[in-house]
């Protein structure tokens, strides 16, 4: 799959495929020969590729076909464009893996209106859209935030970082223009569906990216010192930081390797919840892990990690304050 990198539109590069088979009339014995795929002309070659993206798009945001590519500029050709990648989504999300190193250079300008529409059609509670994402690609801006979050080389590499913003402070301006109380946006319900609704979102953005060949990465550092980073991203009162992900074009001298999941008898409970059926599952589990780590340079396994990562008193890097630091960002929770 090609990653959508130097051009606002992605093209899939030559290749060798293997032509229908055909039947000698001399020998009777089945051939196939090679084909050669050339370069995709992109959508510009494919104008009813690209008028039906353009309507995928207009549906999303509610507008006619005509606005489609002002409402979310680039989005449709990147859509027309994306109906040669081979992969499925399912092949996608199984495939996931976090990448950590990134090829240099900016990304294309129609990757980030592309990775935001995507994030847009994920779900969100009752339609309230209580999130906001902020784009950061200063190098001087992404080093405070690589210093913020735990001193990260990734995050000051990036070509690319989004901070996804749990955001009731929208809401609250609206109240204002209307002179209308919001009291619920003080409560915890509230608080949890904003999180929710931003965590949905940027997953959304994850298989978006990813199925244009691009890599991510979850940065959960964003929450160490939430006033910091609020600070450092001018968010209003009522707006905090969720996660950030990192994205870019993933380094071949630096592959990853998907990391190995609980078994499904550990999280899938049928009708009831059962602790003694999914304790006996990890035991495979746990060598799995142990291998794993070992082949990754490190010692011990998966239960380990969790239980040290639990364990509190500091395991948390600052984050285990949030309740207050979302209260000092105008974000209660009562």
């Amino acid at each position: 799959m090609t990653a959508i990198d130097a051009s606002p539109v992605a093209t899939r590069p030559t290749e060798t495929a293997s032509a229908p088979a055909t039947r000698s009339p001399r020998t009777g014995r089945t051939t196939r020969t090679a084909r050669t795929l050339q370069p995709d002309p992109g959508p510009r070659e494919h104008p009813g590729r690209l008028a039906a993206a353009r309507t995928q798009v207009a549906a999303r945001y509610g507008v006619s076909s005509r606005h489609a590519d002002t409402a979310a500029p680039q989005v449709s050709g990147t859509l027309a464009a994306a109906a040669d990648l081979p992969r499925s989504v399912l092949e996608v999300q199984l495939a996931h893996r976090s990448v950590r190193r990134f090829l240099p250079g900016p990304l294309a300008p129609s990757v980030l209106p592309t990775l935001v529409a995507a994030a847009q059609s994920a779900p969100t509670s009752s339609n309230l859209q209580l999130w906001s994402v902020v784009a950061v690609t200063d190098p001087a801006r992404l080093a405070r935030l690589a210093t913020l979050c735990g001193e990260q080389d990734h995050v000051r590499d990036a070509p690319l970082l989004l901070v996804w913003i749990a955001d009731l402070a929208r809401v609250r301006a609206l109240g204002a223009s209307r002179s209308t109380a919001v009291h619920a946006t003080g409560y915890l319900e509230t608080t949890m569906t904003a999180f929710l609704d931003a965590a949905l979102a940027a997953q959304n953005a994850v298989v978006a990216a990813e199925s244009l060949g691009l890599g991510t990465v979850y940065l959960g550092g964003v929450r160490d010192d939430p006033e910091a980073l609020a600070a450092e991203l001018k968010l209003p009162r009522g707006a905090a930081p969720v996660v950030g992900l990192v994205v870019g074009r993933p380094d071949p001298a630096c592959p990853g390797r998907v990391k190995p999941r609980l078994p499904q008898a550990v999280v899938l409970h049928h009708e009831t919840y059962d602790m003694a059926r999914q304790l006996r599952s990890l035991g495979a589990y746990e060598r799995r892990m142990t291998a794993f780590y070992r082949d990754q340079g490190f010692t011990g396994g998966w239960i380990g990690r969790v239980l040290t990562r639990m364990r509190g008193n500091g395991s948390l890097r600052g984050r285990e304050r949030l309740r207050s630091a979302l209260a000092a960002l105008g974000m209660p929770s009562w």
